[in-house]
C-alpha cells in the first residue's frame, strides 16, 4: 500500500510539472506572436485543454466505479462475503 501511495504521489507531482511546463512553453509562444494569431493560438490551446479535461474527468470516473466494483462487488462475485 505505501508503494501505491508513493506512485500516486509522483504521479501526480510529474502531471503538475508538465502542466507547468505546457503553460510556460504556451505563454513563450503567445508573447511572440502579433496580437490576433496570439489570441487565436490561446482560444485553440484552451479549446484542447477543456477537451483533455474532459477525458481526464471520464478516466477518472472510470477508476472510480472499478475502484468501487473491486472492493465491493468483486469479493462476493468470487463467493467471499
Amino acid at each position: 500500500m505505501r508503494l501505491l501511495k508513493l506512485a500516486v504521489l509522483a504521479l501526480v507531482g510529474l502531471a503538475a510539472a508538465g502542466h507547468w511546463w505546457q503553460q510556460a512553453r504556451r505563454l513563450k509562444i503567445i508573447r511572440a506572436l502579433p496580437g490576433p494569431k496570439a489570441r487565436d493560438y490561446f482560444e485553440t490551446t484552451r479549446a484542447r485543454d477543456e477537451w483533455m479535461m474532459v477525458v481526464v474527468a471520464a478516466l477518472f470516473g472510470a477508476g472510480a466505479i472499478a475502484a468501487v466494483v473491486y472492493v465491493f462487488a468483486w469479493p462476493a462475485l468470487r463467493g467471499g462475503g
